[in-house]
C-alpha cells in the first residue's frame, strides 16, 4: 500500500471489482443498443403498413376516377358501391352452391328393381298395422305368468287316483298355479307339486292355527329358494326350503322360511298378512302352544306327524342345523334345545327319534340379525290329545 493511499485511508480497487464494473457497462451498453435496434424495427414496420394502406387507398381512389371517367362520369362512387353488391350477391352463390359438399354424406341404399324402373311406394295399412301389433300383445299375455283361477265350487278334490285328471296338470309351462287350490293330504300335495309344478319340492308342511300350509323345496343352493317361489319366479317372500344335504334319511330336517312382518317379542297370531313363516312365532305364547302341540310335515312318499318338544330364541345359529348328527351329538343339540324351550312339553326326546326343525328370523331380543326363532319337533305314528304344555 502507498503512504498516500495509507494516510487517506481509502484503497484502491483491486482488478477484480474494474473488471466487474466494466461488464456491467458493456451489458448496459448492449441492452441500450438492443432496445434501440427493437424501436427502429418496430417504426420501419408500422411506417411500411402505413404506407401500404397509404398505397392501397391511393389504388381504390385511381379505380373510382377511372370508372368514372369511362363509363360514368361524376357518379365513380356509386359505380363502385354497385360493383360491390355485385360481387357480395356473386359470393353468396358460391358459398350456396358448396352448401351440400359441406353436409355430412348420407349414403342410402340402392333398390334394385325390374327394367330400372322407380320402386313403387308401398300402401299404408293401418288394419293390418294394428293386426300385427294386437298380435304381438297377445304372444306377450301368454307368454306372461297367469294365475289358474277356479271357483271353489268347481274345485276337484286332490288324491292320488286322481291327479292325471285334475285340470291344473294341464297347465302350460310359464302359467303360476294357486297353491291353495290343491286339495288332498300333504304327501298327494306335495307328490302333485313335484310331478307337475317344480321338481324341486321334496315336501309338505301344514301347521295348525296358521296359514302355514306351503311346499317344500330343495334348491342346487342353500339359498336358491330364499326369493324364488314354487313357479320359480322372482318373490320377495320365497319359498319355505331346506339346504341341499337334507334326504329322507336325515336325523334332522332344518326347513327355513322367511318372517319379515312379524319379528317382535310380542308376536301376532293369525294375522292374514303373516305369510310364510311370519306366524311361527305364534309358538312363543303358551295358550298357543297348548292348542298346537302337533304339526305335519310329509315327503312326496309318506305322511307324518311330528309332536313339538321345544320353542326358543337363539343367537346360536349353528347348533340346530347340523341334520346327520346322531348319538351323543345328536342327544346333547336335543337337550341344548329343551333348556332353551319357552315352554316345558314334557315330551321324551333322543337321539333315536327322527327330528324336523323350523328356524326363522326375529328381532325379539333387539336389533341384531343374529337371532332365530326356532320350533323342534319328533316323529310320532299320531297325535295324542291329552299333552299337556306348561
Amino acid at each position: 500500500m502507498e503512504p498516500q493511499e495509507f494516510l487517506s485511508g481509502r484503497q484502491r480497487p483491486s482488478s477484480s471489482a474494474i473488471c466487474a464494473g466494466n461488464r456491467l457497462v458493456l451489458a448496459a451498453r448492449a441492452a441500450a443498443n438492443g432496445w434501440s435496434f427493437l424501436v427502429g424495427c418496430v417504426r420501419r414496420a408500422v411506417a411500411r403498413a402505413d404506407e401500404s394502406v397509404d398505397f392501397f387507398v391511393a389504388l381504390v381512389r385511381q379505380w373510382y376516377r377511372l370508372a368514372e371517367q369511362a363509363f360514368f362520369p361524376g357518379q365513380g362512387s356509386a359505380v363502385a358501391g354497385a360493383v360491390g353488391c355485385v360481387f357480395c350477391f356473386l359470393f353468396l352463390g358460391v358459398a350456396f352452391l358448396m352448401e351440400p359438399s359441406l353436409k355430412p354424406k348420407v349414403l342410402l341404399p340402392v333398390i334394385q328393381t325390374e327394367a330400372g324402373s322407380a320402386p313403387a311406394e308401398e300402401p299404408f295399412d293401418l288394419e293390418e298395422l294394428l293386426a300385427k301389433y294386437e298380435q304381438k300383445a297377445l304372444e306377450e299375455a301368454e307368454a306372461a305368468p297367469v294365475t289358474v283361477a277356479i271357483a271353489p265350487e268347481e274345485r276337484i278334490p286332490l288324491t292320488m287316483d286322481s291327479l292325471d285328471n285334475y285340470e291344473l296338470a294341464s297347465a302350460p309351462a310359464g302359467w303360476t298355479v294357486d297353491l291353495s287350490q290343491l286339495e288332498g293330504s300333504g304327501r298327494e300335495r306335495a307328490a302333485y307339486c313335484h310331478d307337475y309344478i317344480n321338481s324341486d319340492t321334496i315336501g309338505w308342511l301344514q301347521i295348525p292355527g296358521t296359514n302355514i300350509d306351503y311346499p317344500v323345496m330343495q334348491g342346487a343352493t342353500l339359498t336358491t329358494y330364499m326369493n324364488l317361489d314354487i313357479n320359480r319366479n322372482y318373490s320377495y317372500n320365497g319359498s319355505l326350503w331346506v339346504d341341499t344335504d337334507v334326504t329322507d334319511y336325515s336325523t334332522n330336517t332344518v326347513i327355513f322360511g322367511h318372517n319379515w312382518s312379524n319379528v317382535s317379542g310380542n308376536p301376532s297370531v293369525g294375522r292374514s298378512s303373516d305369510v310364510m313363516f311370519a306366524q311361527l312365532p305364534s309358538f312363543a305364547h303358551l295358550w298357543f302352544a297348548q292348542r298346537v302341540p302337533y304339526f305335519y310335515y310329509s315327503t312326496t312318499s309318506q305322511d307324518m306327524v311330528w309332536q313339538v318338544f321345544a320353542v326358543f330364541y337363539t343367537t346360536d345359529l349353528d347348533f340346530y342345523l347340523y341334520t346327520k348328527r346322531t348319538g351323543t351329538a345328536l342327544q346333547s343339540m336335543i337337550d341344548k334345545a329343551r333348556r332353551l324351550s319357552l315352554h316345558d312339553y314334557g315330551v321324551s326326546v333322543s337321539s333315536s327319534d327322527r327330528i324336523v326343525t323350523l328356524s326363522t328370523c326375529t328381532r325379539a331380543l333387539g336389533p341384531s340379525e343374529n337371532q332365530r326363532f326356532v320350533v323342534m319337533a319328533k316323529q310320532v305314528s299320531s297325535g295324542d290329545a291329552n299333552v299337556q304344555v306348561h
